[in-house]
């Protein structure tokens, strides 16, 4: 780069001149060949100068690339985990609902939009059954149907059951069409089967966003990709950038081998491929996703002011070589010179000073010799106060020995250590900070000193402390939630088995909540919530564990019982049936709520901690089957009805695929012309290992599990089948009667769906009488009437079935647009013989008449019993005097005999016509 040439040609032409004395001749020549020698001693110490100066800046640009690295890897580390706990929120959501047997789309999709609120970033979170369809979320219940089953996501959270948090590629949405990442879990039934997956659509887009917050100069790189090193988005403000597409693994042979090492972390320089720009990268792994973040720093733009001072400094060298042929400039250029290290010096003081960063420098000896004010400021040590000291002065007692030989170990090997560290303050406080620690060498290769650059972390430390404990705990009521409460109860578990003690389970669940969240809105039942969880931690001891575990489901785990365990667990749940039982003023509101409390103990109930919860569930349901506001214990009884009864919920899925349901058909008879008029439908279940399964066992599962709406209509639907059959065969006037649930009340588009299926099947609405019981028609009697207006437009008849077994308002009955009463069968069995039954039929009949009803009387067994029937001016009988129920082939048959069997009731009803009129005589 530098040459004597000049120099030398100042020499000769020295030499050559004829008119200067020969002893000054060698004076200059000397001169001249001193200043040729100071000359390249200069070019030589700028490029020294010039060399250590592009390491610092080359050093800084790693720094810079390492913390910005880390920046963004916990940036985006906190905003996936705060994906992460908005899918385990709704999981556990979903998974409540399936523990309840009742899975609420409607509830669970609000639910849904309460959380997708929290997080804007989600482009939707949806939730699909096992089949990958989805069945919640925003545009999965408007008539569209979305089938998830091919995703990759679905599938890895379907085959896969401890999958966890997983990530998918980059994809293009099913519902937005643009390129989205997709965050999911897999949600489980209470056998731990497969139930569905519950996902979240982030647009690429919002990592974009993040990348962009990053400034790494005007040439820099901010790259976010996966684990095959597919491209996720990528920031650059580089004017010869290309457009790299989605999924592009067009990366540098460096970046690869250090990924293909398993590096979690690592710097690295390299020429992008993209765009021909030389760059220093640094790049960090994620832990909780499969993703890398990598930040470039262009080589531009990190020496800029390198090439300012090459630029400086040769233009000094030539300036000097140029001055230093006239002697007299030379102690000039000497002094301008030290004026400028000068100038240099204190910059680096300033530098020194002013950094934001404390600086702490020790000699050899390790012995404190410099700090900065960023030092005084972070530790409250002057400096006439720590130099001279040992930086074991500021160790915190936090800091373990070995971490201490971690670092030594570090320093001597590579000469440089980073990471974490607590130290300890003047003022005693304890604060983390990120430290790092390097050595200076001389020429020898000695070691001079160290220098230690550290930030105060204690803001970010905070951070990382509220999310481990949003992670752990109820956001709502601050309990533990169900992660804290299995871990806790582990070790309580643990120091039983060691004492030969007990624990108790109190699981509370509290009564008509959500009677309470749908009237009055989620702030007040939220407010509940808060008071039911601040009165349990009152009435235990801080050794007890007190959790939520979601809605308005509690957990008190009661320690260090010994062997009074039922003792204690008893005594306690009285107090919280007490507690809990008293009102809650919540914004204005003086609500009314009971636990139902469940009790299982350990270790004669459960011996870990998922068979105790599950045991202390199943004693909270029997709480619940028992009339509420009670506590129940455990028993090996209730576990075998509670698997009795998943086993019967399991059965029922796919039982109408399978061919299991089926209907028996029960004739009516008209009293007065003695013909068959209608057919009640009764549903059977054949189940391929139990059997025929009794209606009253199994309808009950149906309805709490939320599939009697599928098997409603599928009754409905085959019942109409058939009696369009009938009908096509003669019996023209022939009608079905079905049975009705609450569930099937409840849904607006219930009696359009009726229409429909008598339009498929060519049925007038008279041949059609739907049957409900008076306690489901009392329960909201204006939606029900409203309802039975609209199915009365379309000609169907209406019953109210086992009519005054339940509790009847006779002010709302008669705005319902009945068609006739159903006299249960419980009044009909004793009519002739028990004064009381008479009393109530007569009544009934009367009351039925006056409102311009038919009667209809179930469970009619005897001759006897018909005679008494037609004398108090029944309409029409049902019961095995006239036929049990009958399949429907069997049905076919009866049907065909009608003719002989009209002349023998018409035999009948002139005989006790002919009674009636002798006893009137």
């Amino acid at each position: 780069m530098f040459t004597i040439r000049l120099p030398m040609a100042m020499f000769e032409a020295v030499n050559a001149s004829p008119a200067v004395p020969r002893s000054q001749r060698r004076t200059r020549a000397m001169l001249v060949l001193v200043a040729a020698l100071s000359a390249l001693l200069f070019f030589a110490l700028g490029a020294h100068v010039l060399h250590n100066s592009r390491g610092q800046y080359e050093q800084r640009a790693e720094l810079l690339t390492q913390n910005l690295a880390q920046a963004l890897q916990h940036s985006v580390t906190a905003n996936i985990e705060k994906i992460d706990m908005a899918l385990g929120s709704i999981v556990e959501h979903a998974e409540q609902q399936l523990r309840r047997n009742h899975q609420d789309l409607d509830e669970l999709g609000a639910y849904i939009a309460s959380q997708s609120a929290r997080r804007p970033e989600l482009e939707g979170i949806r939730v699909t059954d096992a089949a990958g369809i989805g069945i919640a979320g925003p545009g999965m219940r408007d008539g569209h149907r979305y089938d998830f089953s091919d995703r990759e996501w679905f599938i890895v959270q379907r085959e896969h059951r401890q999958a966890g948090l997983h990530m998918s590629n980059p994809l293009v949405s099913k519902v937005a069409g643009r390129w989205i990442v997709s965050f999911s879990r897999r949600y489980n039934r209470p056998d731990g089967s497969f139930a569905g997956g519950v996902s979240a659509a982030v647009p690429l887009e919002y990592f974009m966003h993040q990348l962009k917050t990053v400034n790494v100069g005007p040439h820099g790189v901010v790259t976010l990709r996966d684990a095959r090193l597919g491209l996720i988005a990528r920031a650059s403000n580089a004017p010869s950038a290309r457009h790299e597409p989605v999924g592009s693994t067009q990366v540098s042979q460096s970046l690869r081998a250090l990924v293909g090492s398993g590096a979690q972390q690592a710097s690295y320089q390299a020429i992008s491929t993209l765009d021909g720009v030389q760059r220093r990268y640094s790049f960090r792994r994620l832990s909780v996703v499969p993703l890398i973040v990598i930040v470039g720093a262009s080589e531009e733009d990190y020496l800029a002011d390198w090439h300012g001072e090459v630029w400086f400094v040769a233009g000094l060298c030539a300036a000097i070589v140029l001055l230093y042929g006239a002697g007299s400039l030379l102690l000039w250029r000497a002094l301008g010179q030290t004026r400028r290290a000068h100038r240099r010096i204190e910059l680096l003081a300033k530098v020194f000073e002013y950094s934001g960063e404390a600086i702490m420098v020790t000699d050899h000896e390790h012995r404190i010799i410099e700090v900065n004010p960023a030092f005084v400021k972070q530790s409250g040590y002057q400096p006439h106060e720590i130099i001279g000291q040992f930086p074991s002065l500021l160790d915190s007692p936090r800091t373990t020995q070995a971490e201490r030989d971690a670092i030594s170990h570090a320093m001597h090997r590579h000469g440089l250590w980073r990471g974490e560290l607590w130290d300890r303050a003047k003022d005693g406080r304890d604060y983390p900070k990120w430290l790092s620690i390097s050595e200076v060498r001389d020429t020898d290769g000695a070691v001079t000193h160290y220098i230690a650059n550290s930030i105060d972390i204690t803001d970010r430390k905070q951070a990382e402390d509220r999310i481990r404990h949003l992670a752990h705990h109820d956001t709502l009521t601050q309990l533990p939630n169900r992660v804290l409460l299995h871990g806790r109860l582990e070790q309580a578990m643990a120091v039983a088995r060691r004492e030969g003690g007990e624990l108790a389970m109190l699981f509370i669940d509290m009564d008509r909540f959500k009677n309470i969240n749908d009237t009055l809105g989620h702030p007040v039942g939220d407010g509940l919530l808060v008071e039911v969880g601040r009165r349990l931690v009152a009435l235990v001891r801080e050794s007890d564990i007190v959790a939520r575990l979601g809605g308005d489901e509690f957990v008190l785990v009661l320690t260090g019982l010994g062997s009074e365990g039922s003792q204690a667990a008893s005594t306690v749940a009285a107090k919280v049936i007490a507690e809990l039982g008293r009102p809650y003023p919540v914004r204005g509101h003086e609500l009314h709520s009971t636990p139902s409390i469940g009790v299982a103990l350990f270790p004669q109930d459960g011996k870990d901690a998922d068979t105790l919860l599950q045991h202390a569930d199943v004693a909270m349901y029997h709480a619940k089957s028992a009339g509420r506001n009670n506590c129940q214990f455990f028993s090996a009884d209730m576990n075998h009805a509670s698997a009795e009864r998943l086993e019967l919920e399991a059965g029922l899925h796919g039982a109408i695929e399978r061919g299991e349901l089926f209907l028996h058909y029960q004739p009516q008879q008209d009293l007065a012309s003695g013909r068959m008029i209608g057919l009640e439908a009764l549903l059977r279940w054949r189940h391929p290992v139990l059997g025929l399964i009794p209606p009253l066992k199994f309808i009950p599962v149906a309805e709490d599990s939320g599939q009697i709406e599928a098997i409603g209509a599928w009754v409905l639907d085959e019942a109409l089948r058939q009696v369009a059959q009938w009908r096509a065969q003669g019996h023209a006037d022939l009608r079905v009667a079905v049975n009705l649930s609450a569930q099937q009340l409840r849904c607006d588009a219930f009696a359009e769906q009726v229409a429909r299926s008598l339009q498929r099947h060519g049925l007038p609405g008279p041949a059609l009488e739907l049957e409900i019981t008076e306690s489901v028609a009392m329960r909201d009697p204006t939606r029900t009437a409203a309802l039975l207006r609209r199915l009365r437009e379309h000609g169907v008849a209406l019953a109210i079935d086992d009519f005054g077994t339940g509790y009847s308002s006779l002010a709302y009955l008669k705005q319902l647009p009945l068609s006739c009463l159903k006299l249960d069968r419980s009044f009909v069995m004793d009519i002739e013989h028990d004064p009381n039954d008479a009393a109530i039929c007569t009544a009934t009949i009367q009351l039925a008449h006056s409102l311009g009803l038919g009667v209809v009387a179930e469970g009619v067994e005897t001759a006897t019993q018909l005679t008494f029937l037609r004398r108090l001016g029944c309409d029409t009988v049902q019961g095995y005097y006239i036929s049990k129920p009958l399949a429907a082939a069997d049905c076919t048959r009866f049907l065909g005999q009608l003719p002989a069997r009209a002349d023998e009731a018409a035999a009948h009803a002139h005989a006790a016509t002919t009674a009636a009129a002798t006893e009137v005589v």
